[in-house]
């Protein structure tokens, strides 16, 4: 949707994506998260939604997805497209893509020692899926249920509080003509994007990776040099 949004000329489209190119944006998304899911702090005004996401001109996937009645309330003239998919395969696409990347071993030194992005990214995500899916991983059962239930919640969500005049039920295998009738543009004569596959997401996981790897060097290699020296000096003197 974001490249579909963005071709049509609501761009720039703020994806979850936008999230990891500027990591201090996780910060406000905890933020927003923890003051609705937990009655921790104020909750997000249309000051800070503009703060947040004024340079943009629309909204997809998560964490937006999460503020479908607070961004209603910021900005009640926007239209809402609520994108259906089949349950299975979306939980089955989230299993390949969001799901094995949270649970990457890789994460876990990544936290200590990269403080500009992965330390701010695993607390966003953190509160982001367990306040909408839950926090239960051990049993696959119920972890599938519990997802499957909070995107159907989400929905039902953005159905009570946006008028059905604003709001589309859409299917990507649509195409383009019901979207750009709806959102009053004309139909383009390139194909319908699909873009966000899961060996999209796979690439673009594995150079995020390695831009995190790369900082964690750089910003603890002081340290490294630092505690080299000490043990440097110990040898010597000992």
């Amino acid at each position: 949707m974001q490249a579909a949004l963005e071709e049509l000329g609501f761009g720039p489209c703020y994806h979850m994506h936008c999230c990891f190119q500027n990591p201090m944006e996780c910060d406000m998304w905890t933020e927003a998260l923890n003051a609705k899911f937990r009655n921790q702090g104020r909750k997000y005004t249309r000051r800070d939604w503009d703060q947040l996401l004024g340079h943009c001109q629309s909204v997809t996937d998560l964490p937006p997805a999460a503020f479908i009645p607070e961004l209603h309330e910021a900005y009640p003239d926007a239209k809402v497209v609520i994108v259906q998919r089949p349950l299975e395969s979306w939980y089955a696409s989230c299993q390949n893509t969001v799901l094995k990347f949270t649970a990457s071993k890789q994460l876990l030194p990544l936290y200590f020692l990269d403080r500009y992005m992965c330390r701010r990214m695993a607390p966003m995500m953190g509160t982001l899926f367990s306040s909408l899916f839950g926090a239960e991983r051990k049993d696959p059962v119920k972890m599938k249920q519990n997802w499957i239930d909070g995107y159907t919640n989400a929905y039902d969500e953005a159905r009570k509080v946006v008028p059905e005049e604003q709001r589309l039920e859409f299917a990507l295998k649509q195409g383009w003509k019901p979207l750009c009738e709806f959102l009053g543009v004309d139909v383009p004569k390139t194909p319908f994007p699909h873009r966000n596959d899961s060996s999209t997401f796979d690439a673009g996981v594995k150079v995020m990776v390695k831009r995190m790897w790369v900082r964690a060097a750089k910003l603890n290699a002081p340290y490294v040099v630092a505690g080299l020296g000490v043990v440097a000096a110990w040898w010597m003197y000992k």
